[in-house]
């Protein structure tokens, strides 16, 4: 089928009258398909720019390559579809963020729809990125992701991520575990921050919860009261954990018990509101963003250099190995799998170190590490 491209002018068109085969002007692109001389298709490109119309045309005209997709309208449907399925909006963010600056490469490059982006432009754009090797591995898996949700709906030939090589050799981000000084700090900063009482007894609460229990910060933030119950001398906390669902089932101290029941109720929250921090009322996301600037505010104010929440985890992780916890025990606490604590958590420290040097000195002791004298030669 051949493809006639022509301009509808609008009514204020100054070339309205030179007709619509008229391609100077910016008015809407259009075309009209014939076979056997008969006018088989009418429709509109939906673009004003001739080039890219031309594309467009060629598409239609050989819709056995693949569907002509714009890169922005590409990139919204993704992000669109991770959405509707649940994703976090924390990694929704980053995913945003990352293809965001994938569409104005491809916008500076002249490249109109996802069947054009080779793995050579691919290159270039990981090239211009400046990414550490662990964030280019990281956008490198979204890219490939991408590129296969292109995949199944024809809007590319082939997954141009697929091919391309991860960085080799990562060495992983050491996270330092805080010590106790800079967990004092960080306790003693909440009652230096924000306005009113509240939010120092709310800020006091959340580090306290992120410290005894290594819960996540939206987790935290979502906190529930009927998650806390007693056990007969000792008050637990039971949830499943936002980000894998995974159980969590763990004793908690006085002192967060206490920091908990101090709480007032959230600001706008009616007297049957059940969680600790969120008042039910505003969304799920605002109360997590009021969380992030609340810690964001206490680590400032401590003093304490590359603190962030996540560190707690690591802090609890490292302690309970010290101690002598196994790899899955750490795992159940966490809300983990065991691999995960022993890739991200199994933290060399000298807690583990002198675990390790006790268990060799048991071994030792019970060997018998005499080396025999060498015979003498027989003449």
């Amino acid at each position: 089928m051949a493809l006639t491209i022509w301009r509808r002018h609008t009514e204020t068109c100054p070339h309205r009258a030179k007709g619509r085969a008229y391609l100077k002007c910016n008015c809407p692109l259009w075309a009209d398909g014939y076979q056997d001389g008969k006018r088989t298709l009418r429709q509109s490109l939906e673009t004003r720019d001739l080039a890219r119309a031309r594309k467009k045309a060629v598409a239609l005209e050989s819709p056995e390559d693949g569907v002509f997709k714009p890169v922005p309208e590409a990139v919204k449907a993704f992000l669109d579809h991770c959405e509707s399925e649940g994703l976090q909006f924390s990694t929704y963010r980053k995913y945003r963020n990352s293809l965001n600056h994938l569409e104005a490469f491809c916008v500076e490059r002249g490249i109109d729809a996802m069947r054009e982006l080779t793995m050579d432009d691919l290159d270039a754009y990981r090239a211009g990125r400046g990414l550490k090797p662990v964030t280019a591995s990281k956008e490198l898996q979204l890219l490939r992701q991408f590129c296969a949700f292109c995949l199944d709906r024809r809007w590319a030939a082939e997954n141009a991520a697929k091919r391309i090589k991860p960085p080799r050799n990562i060495k992983p981000n050491d996270v330092e575990p805080f010590s106790l000084a800079e967990v004092g700090k960080i306790i003693d900063a909440c009652g230096d921050i924000g306005r009113t009482s509240y939010e120092r007894l709310r800020a006091r609460a959340m580090v306290l919860a992120l410290r005894y229990t290594a819960l996540r910060i939206g987790d935290v933030a979502m906190l529930a009261r009927d998650r806390i119950s007693r056990d007969g001398n000792r008050w637990r906390m039971f949830l499943r954990t936002e980000k894998s669902g995974k159980p969590v089932f763990l004793p908690i101290p006085p002192e967060l018990k206490a920091a908990l029941e101090a709480l007032r109720l959230p600001r706008n929250g009616g007297e049957e509101t059940k969680w600790f921090f969120w008042n039910g009322v505003t969304s799920e996301r605002a109360m997590k963003g009021i969380a992030e600037r609340t810690l964001a505010a206490v680590f400032k104010k401590s003093g304490v250099g590359h603190a962030h929440a996540h560190r707690f985890r690591h802090t609890l992780a490292t302690e309970l190995l010290g101690r002598g916890a196994s790899f899955e025990d750490v795992a159940d606490i966490l809300g983990n799998s065991p691999e995960i604590v022993r890739k991200h958590y199994g933290k060399w420290s000298p807690a583990r170190q002198a675990r390790i040097d006790d268990l060799m000195q048991k071994v030792h002791a019970g060997t018998d590490w005499t080396i025999p004298e060498k015979p003498a030669a027989v003449n």
